[in-house]
């Protein structure tokens, strides 16, 4: 069988089993209801994958292996500064759970039915992924880009709109994956970014002292203003 082919059926059997493990839970799910979806026998289901556990497991790291790697792959270069850097990472995820809404919607409900080390192998991306962004936020807090805010729920903010993609998207709408993620990591910059005037010119703490005199400046002016 040509491998592009192959590799079509194999994508072919994993949307069909996203479909039906949503629709019907995984356990009421079985091979020959997944054959008989995609029109063909059993048998040619069973030559890509021995049983249903084994689609699972391959959905599920589809949609949390690749998107770790990705990620670190991502905090490897050399980024202009935070904001891209984060601009970078919302992208990233975002483009990968929208490539494969189902099969992350699928992971998300089923894991319970994974073997006990696939399941931690999917928290530790999960971990992975979480702590790539936290470190970026962190990085932009301390560099001025970004408000001071609590770096990790910032990132499970972030994490989360993302993942929730999943359940909204729809490949008929009016917005493509692209313009979407786009839009998502504009939206993540906003919520997080300080104002241009607010911003050090320069790092160290000389200009944190600088910018909190020009705090109590401003407060000490509308106290006076205000009596």
């Amino acid at each position: 069988m040509p491998k592009i082919k192959a590799n079509a059926m194999r994508e072919a059997i994993l949307d069909a089993a996203s479909t039906l493990f949503i629709e019907h839970g995984f356990s009421g799910t079985s091979m020959y209801d997944i054959a008989n979806a995609l029109g063909v026998t059993r048998t040619a289901v069973y030559y890509y994958f021995k049983n249903k556990e084994a689609i699972l497991v391959a959905l599920t790291q589809s949609v949390t292996s690749v998107p770790a790697t990705g990620a670190s792959r991502g905090r490897e270069k050399s980024a202009p500064d935070p904001m891209e850097e984060l601009r970078d990472l919302v992208r990233y995820h975002a483009k990968r759970v929208l490539s494969h809404p189902l099969q992350f919607r699928v992971v998300e409900r089923a894991e319970i039915n994974l073997p006990a080390r696939l399941r931690e192998s999917g928290r530790a991306s999960r971990r992975s992924l979480l702590n790539k962004f936290t470190a970026v936020i962190e990085q932009g807090v301390r560099s001025g880009h970004f408000r001071v805010i609590d770096a990790r729920i910032a990132a499970f903010a972030m994490i989360g709109m993302c993942n929730w993609t999943a359940w909204w998207y729809k490949p008929a709408g009016r917005r493509n994956p692209d313009e979407i993620s786009e839009m998502l990591a504009e939206y993540a910059l906003h919520a997080l970014k300080r104002d241009d005037a607010r911003r050090p010119r320069k790092a160290g703490v000389g200009e944190a002292v600088r910018l909190l005199r020009e705090d109590l400046s401003y407060l000490e002016q509308q106290i006076h203003d205000g009596t």
